[in-house]
């Protein structure tokens, strides 16, 4: 059977990030230690803060390098699947969630913003109202136009979110030039 649409990540390539978070957050305990004694001439309130920090760096450090060994060792696969009869879902980064639906019955595609703390919610709404939750928003590389694209050509009657086919990506002059002189404009 056919994919319109297929989108693959091992979690290791999370595990990276992790790691990356990690040492940022050891250069910013660096930090705190040479710039902060310059900011104030309270000496004993820069005590305690720096004493605090010495001993919160060290659970937030194995906390951030503990998560990343896991994803690099589990290493599972999260993928999205839409076929001409189905939309997969399996994502294994918090417990291993899992779910498949008949394109027939996925009514519509919502994208809730909550405006206080800029953050979206991607919902699949099926037709006996059951509603189900997509994490792509913080997969990289994902595509949400191809997406949209393949659930519409799978069902045209599955309403959208508009937002995403009114984006327009846009570039300053160097760039479009670029691209144009490469051959990189599709």
């Amino acid at each position: 059977m056919a994919n319109y649409f297929i989108y693959t990540k091992k979690q290791r390539s999370s595990s990276m990030i992790l790691v990356l978070n990690a040492c940022v957050v050891f250069f910013l305990y660096l930090a705190a230690h040479k710039y902060l004694p310059d900011l104030t001439n309270d000496r004993n309130a820069l005590s305690q803060l720096l004493n605090i920090l010495n001993i919160a760096i060290w659970f937030v450090e194995a906390f951030i390098l503990g998560l990343a060994l896991w994803f690099w060792f589990e290493n599972k696969e999260i993928r999205v699947c839409v076929t001409p009869t189905t939309l997969s879902y399996f994502d294994p980064t918090f417990g291993d969630v899992s779910w498949q639906v008949n394109i027939s019955d996925i009514t519509e595609l919502k994208q809730i913003t909550d405006t206080t703390q800029d953050y979206a919610t991607n919902l699949i709404v099926l037709k006996n109202g059951e509603k189900k939750q997509l994490m792509y928003g913080s997969y990289r590389g994902f595509d949400r136009r191809a997406f949209f694209d393949a659930l519409v050509l799978a069902n045209p009657n599955i309403i959208v979110p508009e937002k995403v086919y009114g984006y327009k990506i846009q570039r300053p002059a160097w760039a479009k030039r670029f691209r144009k002189k490469f051959g990189l404009d599709k």
